[in-house]
């Protein structure tokens, strides 16, 4: 039984990363970036590294609920707002709030009466514990194939794989259309662990009205559900 195989108890969330693409214009100015730095600390957001690099400035914060936030103009007119953690020890709500807290201070240094979003990423990962070889896992159980037709590779073991599935943008009822790309690989560092990355795109522009929240919450509970709800249903159901 494949829900034998793969425990979801095991699941342990490994990154969170959420990006806003917006249409306007961005400079890594010192004085403003100092100003953005004091309303982070205002939003409970505290960074112990910052570097301006060209036409971005990151900040980091490392620890145990570590937090990467990059700020970005890409062309003339575009820039955007890439919040993420990885390997942190707080959970999906933690990282919520503190991308919630992210936008607050953003909008409170660069106000402006609407903000328009070109597009929404976000992307989660989860690891799960398999009792064998994940790669095994995936590819005899999962997809029901045989260890023999690796054979055709000229008999060299195989320490792992995955499945990479793409699925273009769709609405859900009365929803904003999403895309959809799901990888399912053998962590390479612990063979008998099983990467799960979901990451879903918003491609259609959205405005949102000053002081409001980019629907940071909305959009990364929907990836969340979907990672493990369907995606984990997709994993685990068996090869009849």
């Amino acid at each position: 039984d494949n829900m034998e195989q793969l425990n979801p108890e095991t699941r342990t969330s490994v990154y969170y990363g959420i990006t806003f693409v917006l249409a306007r214009g961005w400079i890594a100015e010192k004085s403003k970036t100092v100003e953005f730095q004091k309303s982070l600390i205002d939003n409970g957001l505290d960074f112990s590294q910052t570097n301006i690099r060209g036409n971005s400035f990151v900040l980091t914060r490392s620890g145990p609920a570590n937090l990467t936030l990059k700020l970005e103009s890409a062309a003339q007119q575009v820039s955007s707002i890439q919040i993420a953690s990885q390997n942190s020890q707080g959970d999906l709500e933690m990282f919520i709030h503190e991308a919630e807290g992210v936008v607050r201070a953003y909008q409170q240094s660069w106000p402006a009466q609407q903000y328009q979003i070109i597009r929404s990423v976000a992307k989660i990962q989860h690891l799960y514990s398999s009792h064998d070889h994940a790669f095994k896992y995936l590819w005899e159980q999962r997809l029901g194939q045989s260890p023999k037709d690796f054979e055709s590779l000229g008999k060299r073991p195989v320490a792992g794989g995955g499945i990479r599935l793409i699925l273009p943008p769709y609405a859900d009822q009365g929803k904003d259309p999403n895309s959809i790309e799901i990888r399912i690989e053998s962590f390479m560092q612990e063979p008998r662990k099983i990467l799960v990355e979901t990451t879903s795109v918003w491609p259609k522009p959205v405005v949102i009205k000053g002081g409001d929240n980019f629907n940071c919450a909305e959009i990364l509970r929907t990836v969340q559900e979907y990672a493990t709800d369907q995606v984990w249903t997709f994993l685990t159901q068996e090869k009849l």
